[in-house]
């Protein structure tokens, strides 16, 4: 895929600014009482499913111990978070891309996918950040229902496919929901595909399960990205940190939209984030507390006849069909940020896991 620079530097720098609204701008935006609880210091967010029990402890000494690099542009750290990052993944560095953040490298992706207009094909609902940017760089799009089971719908996603089609999103658990599809079910999409397909597959949920990652495929898939985040497990989502897993081919050809890859990331979370992946112990203890979390919550809204589907992430996803009340007046009076309603059928919504206390107090709101 070439690269016209003229075309692209116009795009780039003329693409953003006619936007009203930035595509995370709008999602905060879409979230009920966000702009009236978001400076306030007393509210409870359980609405972007941040981590709740912080971050690495040993991550916040070493960013701590980093600040006196500050003052100099980095070109060590980054190679050493790559290789980190390789081998965590039983890959190369050169397969390997970091930003600040995976939302940036969603962007990044589609704005290379692109440039030669197209079409592309996402779930609905799902963590679709990018749809607005794609749309706006002239592609054209088919959004597909979950299924029954509220899970994305592979087949029909295929079915859709046509001649301009260039990518292909799955968001693997699902953001929403927090289904997840089955790796085999996922690979025997992916064989079915043309090669000219971009098939884009969000991991950022992915360490609160048990299922084997695609990394290990991109090597021998050049159509296959996977893009994972450091905001949910490691409680990098202030910090800002991202990456990028594909084929060095497809890796080398995204490094040609930017102008130094990695340098939108501060030491500071470089080091924070080699010394996160280091520490077990705050990872255990993140995953061990998000399960008793869930399992008290899905308890808590089955006591009260919500009805939920099974998550494999930090939200639950339930609907509100059933519910007396005001939902969210009830959240916006105790100072408390939800999700937004995703499906007006069933009056689906998602709530993020916070602390134990914090969904009790959660509970006694909606009550």
């Amino acid at each position: 895929m070439s690269i016209n620079r003229r075309d692209w530097l116009k795009t780039a720098f003329f693409g953003s600014a006619a936007l009203t609204l930035s595509p995370l701008e709008l999602l905060a935006k879409e979230t009920p009482n966000f702009n009236e609880l978001k400076n306030s210091n007393e509210a409870i967010r359980l609405c972007f499913n941040e981590n709740p029990f912080g971050t690495s402890p040993k991550a916040l000494e070493s960013m701590q111990k980093s600040l006196n690099l500050s003052s100099m542009y980095d070109f060590k750290l980054a190679d050493v978070l790559c290789e980190k990052l390789a081998e965590k993944n039983q890959l190369k560095k050169e397969n390997i891309l970091v930003s600040a953040g995976s939302s940036f490298l969603l962007e990044l992706i589609t704005k290379f996918v692109s440039q030669e207009n197209g079409h592309f094909i996402i779930p609905n609902p799902s963590f679709t950040i990018f749809e607005p940017i794609a749309e706006f760089l002239g592609m054209s799009k088919t959004v597909v229902a979950l299924d029954e089971k509220k899970r994305i719908n592979l087949d029909a996603m295929r079915d859709l496919i046509r001649k301009s089609t260039r990518l292909i999103y799955i968001c693997n658990p699902n953001n929403p929901t927090g289904d997840l599809l089955s790796r085999e079910k996922i690979v025997r999409f992916i064989k079915a595909l043309p090669s000219h397909i971009t098939i884009l597959v969000d991991e950022a949920y992915i360490e609160f399960t048990n299922q084997k990652s695609l990394s290990d495929l991109v090597d021998i898939y050049p159509n296959l990205i996977i893009t994972r985040t450091f905001s949910k497990l490691y409680g990098f989502a202030g910090a800002r940190l991202g990456y990028a897993i594909g084929h060095p081919g497809t890796i080398k050809n995204l490094k040609k939209l930017q102008s130094w890859s990695g340098a939108e990331i501060s030491v500071v979370t470089m080091a924070g984030a080699i010394a996160a992946m280091e520490d077990q112990e705050f990872i255990s203890k993140v995953l061990d507390n998000n399960q008793k979390v869930k399992d008290f919550t899905v308890s808590e809204f089955n006591k009260r006849g919500i009805k939920t589907i099974p998550s494999s992430a930090n939200f639950v996803y339930f609907s509100l069909e059933n519910y007396k009340g005001d939902y969210f007046k009830k959240l916006k009076d105790t100072k408390i940020l939800g999700g937004k309603t995703y499906e007006e059928e069933g009056k689906w919504t998602r709530i993020s896991l916070g602390t134990i206390e914090e969904m009790e107090r959660y509970f006694e709101a909606i009550s």
